[in-house]
């Protein structure tokens, strides 16, 4: 059985938990002195990101006849998810980890008469870890090149109810490992303001057929140690291995904060 989700989450959910994580962190901005010049350097990012999924599952043991009759169409919402990133720096070498979480609740909008409701909840979880080195440029513009792998974790519950046909469940499980290479680009505007990509490619049939992921956004300094930036994160993988064939497609906003120790 295939099934096809593409919705977004509410608008004004998404402006309280922006307006309440900003508030925040804009505080602790302010509240701590500047981090001494050292070698070894942090960077600590929680993020909010606000993403339009579209996403097509196809789960094991579930023949295409058991739903037939069933309209496809779908109605998904994001309702839970959580995101950081975070870097430790020697030098010009460095280690960026960067974790997500996001599940998605989706409600077929017209399963009758074959059944009474049907209901899928989806939990993603993406974690990538890559090595990283600074180039040695002099200037506004920097660029860090990245190489390492990302690991994606998936569970999927389907549940439809009894109508005219009998009730069903199926759930899978599946985690993956993709081999990433990719590129983090900053250009200083000011002292306060800067604009920053950032790309990543992987997959390349080792596990997933294809992975990439490209953000661009800008960025303001509040203070040496802090900062924020808002862009536009888009991301991709196309999965197909035992008995589960998955693509998804996450974009949207994404609303940073920065704090560098």
């Amino acid at each position: 059985m295939k099934v096809r989700k593409s919705n977004s989450l509410p608008a004004h959910r998404a402006a309280r938990a922006l307006t309440a994580a900003g508030l925040w962190l804009l505080l602790a901005c302010f509240s701590a002195p500047a981090p001494a010049q050292e070698k070894w350097s942090f960077d600590v990012t929680p993020y909010l990101w606000i993403a339009i999924p579209d996403a097509e599952t196809s789960l094991p043991n579930v023949a295409q006849t058991t739903a037939s009759g069933v309209d496809r169409d779908y109605d998904t919402r994001v309702s839970a998810g959580a995101m950081i990133a975070a870097q430790a720096r020697y030098g010009s070498v460095g280690l960026l980890v960067d974790f997500a979480w996001l599940q998605l609740d989706t409600e077929a909008l017209n399963p009758g008469p074959s059944f009474s409701a049907g209901n899928l909840t989806s939990d993603f979880i993406y974690t990538t870890a890559a090595v990283s080195y600074s180039l040695p440029l002099s200037g506004k513009f920097h660029a860090e090149m990245l190489a390492g792998a990302r690991l994606w974790s998936v569970s999927e519950d389907l549940e439809f109810q009894s109508g005219e046909q009998p009730g069903f469940q199926a759930s899978v499980d599946r985690t993956w490992v993709d081999p990433m290479i990719g590129a983090d680009l900053r250009y200083d505007l000011s002292k306060k303001w800067f604009v920053g990509a950032k790309g990543l490619v992987g997959g390349f049939g080792v596990s997933a057929d294809m992975a990439y992921e490209v953000f661009g956004g800008v960025g303001y300094r509040f203070t040496d140690w802090c900062s924020a930036t808002i862009g536009y994160r888009y991301l991709y993988e196309k999965y197909s291995s035992n008995g589960l064939d998955l693509k998804v497609n996450f974009q949207g906003f994404l609303l940073g904060f920065g704090f560098h120790f």
